[in-house]
């Protein structure tokens, strides 16, 4: 699959983890503001209004990557848009996907992928190609975690696409550590979390 469809799933990837995450970082950010009644020392206070800050700014990241997932799919008009949606906003199983659009499982394969790609061309018409996609999410541990599952899912599928000249200057996804993207990702947040339930430590 190409680099940019492989961005665009990762966006659809991340969907149902941003209403989770954004309210555990919530708690976490109340947390951090009840502790810093109790802070004693200047620097002590300052370390709690970073991690406040860096909470809200994720909060605002991960709001900003809902309305675009959902904004995508509002402007997609096609059947296979449709179909994705059902698949990654309201989780429609596999067997009620065939059922409800009248199609085999091939098929459902296939509109999978168009929907994939058509979603990809609606958020390049808002202006969100890959480097864009890459450079305004890059830094978000969920997406980081989700682009490398998805690169792996995909070299499992030997989906891996012969390279291809970088457009517009734009860095080709590196597919052994995809994470380096971001505008400032720490190499050791881009490991994946153990606990299996909402894979992005926060």
């Amino acid at each position: 699959m190409e680099d940019k469809y492989l961005v665009a799933k990762t966006l659809l990837e991340c969907y149902s983890y941003l209403d989770d995450l954004y309210e555990t970082l919530t708690m976490r950010s109340e947390s951090a503001v009840r502790c810093g009644f109790y802070a004693l020392f200047p620097s002590e206070q300052m370390r709690l209004y970073e991690r406040i800050i860096t909470y809200e700014n994720r909060k605002v990241g991960l709001y900003n990557m809902k309305y675009l997932i959902e904004e995508g799919f509002r402007r997609g008009r096609s059947a296979a848009i449709s179909l994705l949606k059902e698949k990654y906003i309201n989780h429609t199983s596999k067997e009620e996907l065939m059922k409800r659009f009248g199609v085999c499982l091939r098929t459902c394969y296939r509109y999978v992928r168009k929907g994939i790609a058509d979603f990809t061309n609606e958020l390049e018409k808002m202006g969100f190609d890959k480097k864009k996609l890459l450079m305004t999410f890059g830094d978000e541990p969920l997406f980081q975690n989700m682009l490398t599952k998805v690169i792996r899912w995909d070299d499992a599928d030997g989906g891996e696409a012969p390279a291809a000249p970088a457009e517009d200057g734009a860095e080709e996804i590196n597919r052994r550590s995809p994470l380096r993207l971001g505008n400032s990702v720490p190499a050791h947040r881009g490991d994946l979390c153990r606990s299996g339930r909402v894979p992005v430590c926060v």
